[in-house]
């Protein structure tokens, strides 16, 4: 048995309450860059590791493939230890496009439960269905299409087989610019809390994003947009995506203006 948590701080939480089996972390950013193409595979890897290189991370291929290599050896059962926010869900989907494996979705952190609350938790694991693993390959298929829709659509159907999975992904359309100002809600809650981490994360219904990342939105912000074009975008007056670096939503990627918009309850084409 192998049980796969998002994260080191999960996996030492795991460890502690001696489950049986080995212990293993997963923890690529997948809320943040490019997602394309099938999981698992090198050509995947190589895009994410590019991406975190350009990010000023530094060369993450060891690391990525060292976090694949549990999954792929195929072990008897893998168990996942996810939670509620994007990346989790991300991860969840990239997990199950990949092989099948039980699930327990905790709506904390699993870092924050006792040992003895872990044990527990085991024998109530969610198992493979055919109805889950269905959700799972289509949700990565959504994800990862290059057209925002995709996912709209999805969001439309049943996705109770992944209880977490529906809020979490409207977060990710959430990270689309809006129709007048550009701004993504990520980049709108960077300027209107004078780009505090912490007010930011506390405007979040679940943790989203690193504070490493959240400091390269800032820089991007500050590069872009003089204060007085800040204002404008939060006015509405000026499109943010007019002078914007590109970058990715998913499969999404959002180059200049003529780009996919979100307005707070659909897709908006270009």
């Amino acid at each position: 048995m192998l049980h796969l948590a998002n994260g080191d701080d999960a996996a030492g939480a795991l460890r502690q309450a001696k489950l049986p089996g080995e212990v293993a972390s997963w923890a690529d950013c997948l809320d943040q860059g490019p997602l394309q193409g099938r999981p698992g595979t090198a050509q995947f890897r190589a895009q994410r590791a590019e991406f975190l290189l350009g990010a000023g991370l530094g060369d993450q291929r060891p690391q990525l493939d060292a976090w694949d290599a549990p999954l792929l050896l195929r072990p008897d059962e893998v168990v996942l230890w996810f939670e509620a926010d994007l990346n989790c869900q991300l991860a969840l989907l990239h997990h199950l496009a990949l092989r099948p494996a039980s699930l327990i979705l905790t709506p904390a952190p699993v870092a924050k439960y006792a040992p003895e609350e872990l044990l527990a938790l085991l024998p109530m694991r969610t198992q493979p269905t055919a109805a889950l693993l269905g959700l799972a390959q289509a949700g990565w298929s959504a994800v990862t299409a290059p057209d925002p829709r995709a996912l709209e659509k999805l969001l439309e159907g049943d996705t109770s087989a992944l209880p977490f999975l529906a809020p979490a992904l409207r977060r990710m359309l959430e990270e689309l610019p809006a129709p007048a100002s550009g701004l993504s809600r990520t980049d709108r809650q960077i300027l209107e809390t004078g780009h505090d981490f912490k007010a930011a994360q506390a405007r979040e219904e679940e943790p989203f994003l690193t504070d490493i990342f959240f400091a390269l939105r800032v820089e991007e912000l500050h590069e872009a947009l003089t204060e007085a074009e800040r204002a404008d975008c939060l006015a509405g007056r000026l499109d943010y995506r007019s002078r914007a670096k590109p970058r990715w939503a998913g499969g999404v990627r959002l180059e200049g203006p003529s780009t996919y918009r979100w307005d707070g309850s659909r897709v908006v084409a270009p």
